[in-house]
């Protein structure tokens, strides 16, 4: 087909439609009130233009609202990982290493040294149950608080708090699970190794253990635990409200007891 009849073609369709040659077919009056019905008036049309505009507003209000609770949420949760925790009996001598919502109703201090083997006991097989049983679900927050009964749980003491806050609980939790490797001997390779492991630097070590006024600290503290509570031996864990002390180590089902009578105190 030349582009001359094609051209002469669509101008004369163009040209029907104009005058209205080309229209669909009839429809006859028995088909008309069936269609009819199909249409929509413009008032019912109006009806709903509205409801979809308010089902959108709903809608978009019930995002805001979901949005607002969740960074509410989020507000709370970081609020509580960035506040100073304090302890009950205002002893603690360094930011508080400890586990759990710190709002529990009953709040627990253990009185620990990273060379101690029962400690050791109480942090890997005891500790794990406590967590499960009682931290999790916000009834009991945990504070670890130094107590060194060795020249190696002196340093390893003062590795912990020389650590960045955010890791010192897990390095801790390492020096405990690898005890035996470094608490027993007078070789330091192995406990600097570790905090090698957990980021830390040979000058950063180095200046550490070197550390008198961090030392100082660590000693003050330990005359404080005895002067208060008497402390004499590792682990001793302190539950309040009741001021409750267990001394030595103890199964789980006695650390079970001390928690449910703080927890009845804190409920009286």
């Amino acid at each position: 087909m030349s582009l001359k009849l094609i051209l002469v073609t669509t101008l004369s369709i163009a040209a029907l439609l104009t005058v209205g040659v080309l229209v669909a077919p009839t429809i006859s009056n028995a088909e008309k009130p069936a269609i009819a019905a199909d249409i929509k008036t413009p008032a019912v049309l109006d009806e709903a233009k509205e409801a979809i505009a308010e089902s959108t507003d709903k809608a978009e209000e019930a995002v805001v609202e979901s949005v607002d609770q969740i960074k509410e949420t989020l507000d709370n949760k970081l609020e509580k990982s960035t506040a100073v925790v304090k302890s009950p009996d205002g002893l603690e001598a360094f930011p508080i290493i400890g586990l759990g919502d710190p709002d529990a109703p009953v709040y627990l201090i253990e009185y620990a040294s990273l060379s101690c083997s029962h400690c050791a006991e109480f942090h890997n097989n005891i500790l794990p149950q406590l967590k499960e049983d009682f931290i999790d679900n916000g009834q009991v927050y945990i504070e670890f608080r130094d107590f060194p009964t060795s020249q190696s749980a002196l340093t390893a003491s003062k590795l912990v708090h020389c650590m960045d806050e955010k890791r010192q609980y897990k390095f801790m939790d390492l020096l405990f699970q690898t005890q035996e490797a470094w608490a027993f001997t007078e070789d330091t390779t192995p406990l600097y190794q570790n905090a090698k492991l957990a980021g830390m630097s040979a000058e950063g070590i180095e200046s550490c253990v070197s550390n008198t006024n961090l030392e100082k600290t660590l000693l003050e503290s330990i005359q404080k635990g005895r002067t208060t509570y008497s402390i004499a031996s590792t682990p001793t864990v302190v539950a309040f409200p009741t001021k409750e002390k267990l001394k030595g180590l103890h199964d789980y089902k006695t650390v079970k007891k001390q928690i449910q009578r703080a927890l009845k105190s804190a409920e009286e």
